[in-house]
Order: C-alpha cells, then sequence, then structure tokens
C-alpha cells in the first residue's frame, strides 16, 4: 500500500494557518501598543500644557493681587486715599455697658 500524501499535506497547511494567525495577531497587538503610546504622548503633552498654564494663572493671580497694585487702583481709579492716621480707639467702661444693657432690657421688656 502507498501511503497518501493528504496526511502530510493537510498538517503543513494547518501549521501554516497556525503561523499566519499568530503573525496577524501579533501585528494587532503591535498597533495597539503603538496606539496607546500615542495617546500617552498626548495625554503627557496635554498635562505638561495645563500645568504651564495653572503656572502662568498663579503668577497673574500673585501680581493682581499685590499690595501696591490695588492701592494704585483703588487711588487712581477709584479715588480713596489712604488712611495715614492713627487707629481710633474707644474705651468704655464694662460696668457703664453693663448698667446700659440691663437699662435697655428693662425698657423693652415692659
Amino acid at each position: 500500500m502507498k501511503k497518501s500524501s493528504k496526511p502530510t499535506l493537510l498538517l503543513v497547511l494547518s501549521l501554516l494557518l497556525i503561523v499566519t494567525v499568530f503573525a496577524l495577531l501579533n501585528v494587532g497587538v503591535k498597533l495597539k501598543y503603538e496606539q496607546k503610546l500615542l495617546l500617552k504622548d498626548k495625554a503627557e503633552k496635554t498635562i505638561k500644557a495645563e500645568n504651564q498654564k495653572r503656572i502662568k494663572l498663579t503668577a497673574e493671580y500673585q501680581t493682581v493681587t499685590a499690595e501696591e497694585r490695588i492701592v494704585n487702583t483703588a487711588k487712581s481709579e477709584l479715588g480713596m486715599i489712604r488712611n495715614a492716621g492713627n487707629t481710633v480707639i474707644i474705651n468704655v467702661d464694662r460696668k457703664k455697658l453693663e448698667e446700659n444693657q440691663e437699662t435697655l432690657a428693662q425698657k423693652y421688656e415692659q
């Protein structure tokens, strides 16, 4: 009896099919990996841009809230003046204050 070449041919075709499937899977995984790397790079650039924006806004905030700028704006645009005198201190006798509070409480209770 002659041996048929069908089993050998079937084995070769199945091996070829398996190698092709693995090659296609390898290419697919590689493409996904490269796509994820591109997304990662894009996200890192976005993070850097946002950090730069935050730093710029912080510097601008510090400039706007500086005391010299506020005082100059108040003087020039609003016509305000800075209180150069000492603050007024009012001294009140505690006993006198308590008597006044009692008098008021009695007045409003009636």
